[in-house]
């Protein structure tokens, strides 16, 4: 708009969040090597932009600047602080829920070791735009006018942005929109076609697209709900970061050995295998999981928006995903090593901190 001299109105965000949406929603049913391609793109342009924008901002970048806390003593500087790298970490974790539809794609002659580097060096590389984000807060709390300081970041961007750097902002915007999109929809539709398998990928991911999009201009547009689903967000993070801290100590347990063939027999229709426990469903993850994710709830401090029974115990800072960390690695990793399975599920090297047994693996049969 302000580069163009638009009006700023609903109608006009409006379309661009349609345009953005089809997009999208475009590159998800193409298919996975357009996406791919896509993000390839999105990667190495969103990164020469950043660089750009601390050339363009570095005239303005003030180290020094103190913020709201006059140094570590003042009341509510640790709280503030730590709700704030927690907020850093949840940003890895935040694609722990669906990253592992992902593997389907790695060659089989990547080692474990490989997937773990490249997993850890992108999350390492996320750390530019997080730099980036932080130095034009600065900015914008200390130069941009009065409106925009304490309530709307992007707006606050702008008007303190170079006119020079106004195009390839614009860019970032695009490419992180298609990219961050383009991966969490075609994601989605992997979960929803594994979880359905009547339907293809392409049909789960339209069938998803549509519900996002519908929710997207209802949340924005019709009830304002943003706030809402940032809420929203924020405690699914809170509720699947067990799930994933369990997977994380299975893996240690088992040296990263899995049967890939049992691991398919809920999407064929059949039962038994490695992984059928009892009768489909491993009772003590479940119970450990909910029971994580209850307790990682009621630790949740997010004032005006949600706060759990237990939020205001440590003086206003929000623990929620620390206890969602810890606990199930304790709970889930005492269980582990308390039972026993099969030895063939552990590989030639066999358990580690846990017994195996030499009973036989339920045989796969047709429900």
């Amino acid at each position: 708009m302000q580069l163009f001299g638009f009006t700023d109105s609903k109608a006009f965000r409006g379309v661009a969040y349609g345009v953005m949406a089809l997009l999208v929603l475009a590159v998800c049913i193409y298919g996975y090597q357009f996406m791919l391609w896509i993000n390839k793109i999105a990667i190495t342009g969103a990164s020469i932009v950043l660089v750009l924008g601390f050339i363009a901002f570095s005239g303005d970048i003030n180290f020094s600047y103190a913020g709201a806390f006059e140094s570590t003593s003042t009341a509510g500087f640790w709280p503030a602080f730590l709700g704030s790298a927690f907020i850093v970490l949840s940003n890895p974790i935040s694609f722990g829920a669906f990253l592992g539809d992902w593997t389907r794609y790695i060659p089989k002659d990547s080692g474990g070791s490989k997937v773990v580097k490249a997993a850890f060096l992108s999350q390492i590389a996320s750390l530019l735009p997080f730099v980036f984000g932080l130095v034009t807060t600065a900015i914008v709390a200390e130069k941009a006018p009065e409106s925009f300081k304490n309530f709307d970041y992007v707006g606050g961007l702008l008007a303190t942005t170079p006119g020079w750097f106004l195009v390839p902002i614009l860019l970032l915007a695009i490419i992180g929109g298609m990219s961050t999109g383009s991966t969490s929809l075609y994601g989605t539709g992997l979960d929803f076609s594994s979880v359905f398998p009547k339907l293809s990928r392409v049909q789960a991911t339209i069938f998803i697209g549509i519900i996002s999009i519908a929710l997207i201009f209802i949340g924005r547009f019709g009830y304002n709900l943003v706030t809402s689903v940032t809420t929203f967000v924020t405690l699914i993070i809170v509720c699947t970061t067990p799930w994933m801290v369990m997977m994380m100590v299975g893996y240690l347990h088992r040296r990263g050995h899995y049967l890939p063939d049992d691991l398919q027999v809920f999407n064929r229709g059949q039962k038994g295998g490695a992984y059928w426990f009892r009768n489909g469903y491993n009772i003590e993850a479940i119970f450990i999981w909910v029971l994580s994710a209850i307790l990682s709830l009621c630790f949740v401090n997010l004032p005006g928006q949600f706060v759990g029974p237990l939020g205001e115990q440590f003086n206003g800072l929000d623990i929620s995903l620390l206890v969602a960390v810890v606990l199930p690695a304790v709970l889930y990793g005492l269980t582990l090593m308390l039972s026993s399975e099969p030895s063939a599920i552990h590989g030639e090297k066999g358990a580690r901190f846990r017994a195996a047994t030499n009973k036989s693996i339920a045989p796969i049969v047709k429900k």
